[in-house]
């Protein structure tokens, strides 16, 4: 059973980001997940350190998953690269996450994988049609 966005919480985000020229910085941030009776809400602070430093906001609506469902919708206004619609899919000890914008001009992959309870990995990518935009390896602890 996944922890993450299956329960309230915050979690404490630590590794790193590369930015479309594969340089590589320290990130960190927080996430926090909250349940509404109609959505779950996914809000997300990253912080990259370094030479080019640089503030992520995220705020993902999450349409709840149905009871047995494997799968779910969520949508998120980036302040990058505006607004993005995506599916969650459960496939064992990971949450798989597709998105895209709705021209299709930038998409993206992110694999969040179960360590234990109060910790997970995420692995990810952000493109514009064939760049790589950037790419970020974090660890996740539960708080």
């Amino acid at each position: 059973m996944h922890t993450f966005l299956f329960e309230e919480g915050t979690w404490r985000a630590q590794g790193e980001y590369r930015d479309a020229g594969g340089n590589a910085a320290p990130v960190d941030g927080e996430t926090s997940i909250r349940h509404e009776e109609a959505r779950w809400l996914f809000e997300g602070v990253l912080r990259v350190r370094g030479e080019r430093p640089a503030l992520h906001h995220n705020r993902y609506e999450i349409a709840p998953f149905s009871p047995g469902a494997r799968s779910t919708h969520w949508s998120s206004n980036n302040p990058a690269v505006g607004a993005l619609r995506g599916r969650f899919v459960l496939a064992g000890d990971a949450i798989l996450s597709f998105y895209a914008s709705p021209t299709g001009r930038y998409r993206g992959f992110e694999c969040i994988q179960r360590r234990d309870e109060t910790r997970y990995s995420v692995r990810g990518t952000l493109l514009e049609e064939d760049k790589v935009l950037s790419s970020w390896a974090l660890e996740l602890t539960r708080l």
